[in-house]
């Protein structure tokens, strides 16, 4: 049976990618970007081990998602994982996009065949490290050097949209707690974080 280490998952997302999507953060990076937004998912030992059968089940009955954004933390550590989570997930026919720090020119090169695979069966990927220098405000994106690649026509039409569309966050409220998804302003979460210590509310953060 197959294992990733998950860091978040949400549900329910309308700003990592096309349309409305579920996420999976993974745990674990090496790269360790100056100014990364998620550094909390940087250490291999934090997150929490989940099996790719019980993560297919959570995530084929997600029935308003039409597709899955893989992030982190780094994916491109636990492809072999992702991959049976993909075979597991055959029959929803859900569009795939991700987010690596490397550029897909360095997975082809010289990835590892399970990673080469991965890369392979995604409609869109995001490559290239964070740079804080470079930072823009997208789409999808957090710095100038990442690229957008088209991998599949299944969102083709969405390449021509880029132009029109920004980075925008979500926020969700569960109890007194509260989370933002998607690709934040420079310095935004040294202000959130200085925000919820003064009035008190516990919260999370996701890229």
């Amino acid at each position: 049976m197959g294992e990733l280490r998950i860091a978040q998952l949400a549900p329910r997302c309308t700003v990592l990618g096309p349309g409305v999507r579920g996420v999976v953060w993974v745990q674990g990076c090496s790269r360790g970007c100056p100014g990364c937004i998620s550094p909390e998912m940087q250490p291999w030992e934090g997150g929490t081990a989940v099996s790719t059968e019980n993560l297919a089940e959570y995530l084929g009955d997600l029935r308003e998602i039409e597709g899955i954004t893989i992030s982190g933390g780094e994916p491109l550590a636990q492809a072999e994982g992702l991959n049976d989570l993909m075979d597991r997930l055959r029959e929803r026919d859900f569009g795939w996009m991700a987010y690596t720090g490397y550029t897909l020119e360095e997975i082809l090169e010289a990835g590892t065949e399970e990673q080469r695979k991965w890369v392979r069966r995604l409609d869109i990927l995001v490559d290239g490290p964070y740079r804080e220098a470079e930072h823009c405000n997208g789409p999808w994106r957090g710095s100038k050097n990442q690229r957008i690649h088209f991998l599949t026509p299944r969102y083709r039409s969405w390449q021509e949209r880029l132009g029109d569309l920004e980075n925008r966050l979500e926020w969700v409220w569960e109890g007194n707690a509260c989370y933002w998804m998607g690709i934040p302003p420079r310095g935004f979460r040294e202000k959130w974080e200085t925000i919820v210590r003064e009035v008190g509310f516990s919260f999370q953060e996701e890229k």
